[in-house]
């Protein structure tokens, strides 16, 4: 078969239900306007799966609940990958000329600190040019904590990245000085970027359709500038306001979400802050609008009216039906809610991605003498989640000496000295958890992840292999203890399929 079918071949009820699964299963959106593309595209991915029908394949797809080696097969054919260096050049400029040389001064006088986080980075050309951009502005590069963090959903596309070979095509729109000053000659018509630059940035899995976000154990959490250009597009109209809205809660208090043009009207309702350039439009986080908004919701809980989460337009109030027969006034009384304790209330806070009011809530109440190695833990990932590692630092390291016992603080300070680049002291506090537990599944795969970006193989090897022994124990529907809801059959597959692959 030359894999080209005519659309006409597949009935339009096959290609609905294939539609609808790619969104479920996938996150990916096709409307019925793009559904020969869709078929022509199910063509391609076919032999890859075994199959020389494509309406055999879709059928067989159907009945499945794909592993995650077949979403990152689908996701391959399924989204376009083209990408070059610098591409659409204007919000680049944007963050040169005008957003980053206020914020480097500001950080200068206080932590030498940025994160960044390139959301659908396809091969690596977009995060090795935010690196390139950095390198450009600041002198003393060497000195700063920065933070690129690349993810996509394809893990070949990963594996390229992480490579940094690329050919001129990579290259066009850029000056020649612009290859010859980064970029050294490997074979042929290829070139790899410099060691220094690659570095920078360090590539991950992750689908922003499925997988938890912001969280700290894949370091999506405070964020400066998250760029997501040409993913929403793919999205369906529910996902995409569930991924705007955590972006919303992956940035720090000003930080920016930075989409394509053609995306721009994707976020007409969201939270964020529009902020209008030249050729380019940047959506900032304000932390005062959010209170704002926060208010209208405490006060529609406080009237016991169901809403939808935050960020809240409006709530109609629920009609309840006509009784059929007469209600005695006593019967309206409504059964009185449990009073949330402090912690709990902070807790909830915390799940909401409201950072800012659960620390004001865990500050009460330590000071007010209800310190605990429950609220401190907690404490510590509000502000981690802020960007305060070392208050968040502090808070561990302190509590850590009064209850030496207890794993997950460990573990948490292991985080902390992580993201603050702290890889052998990380590393020391994590063998501690696992003294005291050596079942905690995250900590073997934090030890996995230590090892591997420090070219430790062997060690790496043994770390997923605990992990996955660890995890034939349980169910697929397992909360992983202190994962923020990842569940063991997530687990499983990102180290069965990506990290595994990167070890063979």
């Amino acid at each position: 078969m030359n894999g080209k079918t005519d659309s006409r071949a597949i009935p339009e009820a096959l290609l609905q239900k294939l539609s609808d699964y790619l969104t479920a299963r996938v996150g990916l959106h096709f409307a019925k306007r793009n559904w020969k593309d869709l078929q022509q595209k199910m063509s391609a991915a076919m032999t890859d799966f075994g199959f020389d029908r494509v309406e055999e394949f879709i059928e067989s797809l159907l009945s499945l609940s794909p592993t995650q080696n077949q979403i990152e097969i689908l996701a391959s054919h399924l989204t376009v990958g083209e990408t070059y260096f610098f591409r659409e050049r204007s919000a680049f400029e944007i963050l040169e000329q005008s957003l980053l040389p206020g914020l480097i001064a500001a950080r200068r006088k206080t932590e030498k600190r940025l994160r960044f986080w390139s959301a659908g980075c396809s091969t690596g050309e977009e995060p090795y040019s935010i690196a390139i951009l950095l390198d450009r502005l600041i002198p003393d590069l060497k000195d700063w904590k920065v933070t690129i963090l690349a993810t996509d959903i394809n893990a070949g596309a990963l594996r390229k990245a992480e490579e940094g070979i690329y050919s001129d095509w990579s290259f066009r729109d850029n000056p020649p000085s612009f290859k010859e000053r980064y970029f050294e000659k490997a074979d042929g018509n290829h070139y790899r970027l410099l060691p220094g630059i690659r570095k920078m940035v360090a590539f991950s899995y992750l689908n922003l359709s499925e997988d938890r976000y912001p969280a700290l154990q894949n370091n999506t959490n405070a964020m400066d500038f998250i760029f997501c250009r040409n993913v929403l597009m793919y999205f369906a109209p529910g996902q995409i306001s569930r991924a705007v809205e955590r972006f919303h809660r992956s940035l720090l208090d000003g930080g920016c979400l930075i989409v394509s043009p053609v995306e721009t009207a994707l976020l007409t309702h969201s939270p964020f802050v529009t902020v209008r350039y030249p050729d380019s439009t940047f959506y900032k986080k304000d932390a005062q609008r959010a209170k704002v908004v926060q208010k209208a919701a405490d006060h529609l809980e406080k009237a016991s009216i169901p809403g939808p989460s935050i960020p809240l337009i409006t709530a109609k109030r629920h009609r309840p039906e006509k009784p059929s027969r007469p209600v005695r006034p006593a019967e309206f009384k409504k059964p009185k809610k449990a009073k949330r304790t402090p912690y709990e209330e902070a807790a909830l806070l915390y799940q909401n991605g409201l950072y800012p009011e659960a620390e004001d809530r865990l500050r009460k109440l330590i000071s007010n003498g209800g310190r605990s190695q429950e609220s401190c833990l907690l404490f510590a990932r509000v502000l981690a989640n802020q960007g305060k590692l070392d208050e968040a630092r502090g808070i561990c390291e302190e509590a850590a000496l009064v209850d030496k016992c207890n794993a997950s603080l460990h573990y948490m300070l292991a985080t902390i000295l992580e993201e603050q680049k702290e890889g052998d002291a990380a590393r020391a506090s994590l063998k501690k958890a696992l003294y005291l537990d050596r079942n905690f599944v995250l900590a073997h795969f934090a030890l996995a992840n230590l090892s591997l970006r420090s070219g430790k193989m062997a060690d790496a090897r043994k770390h997923f292999g605990n992990v996955a022994e660890i995890l034939s124990g349980c169910k697929p529907d397992d909360i992983i203890p202190e994962s923020d809801g990842i569940t063991a059959g997530r687990l499983a597959e990102i180290i069965g399929t990506f990290r595994m692959q990167e070890l063979s």
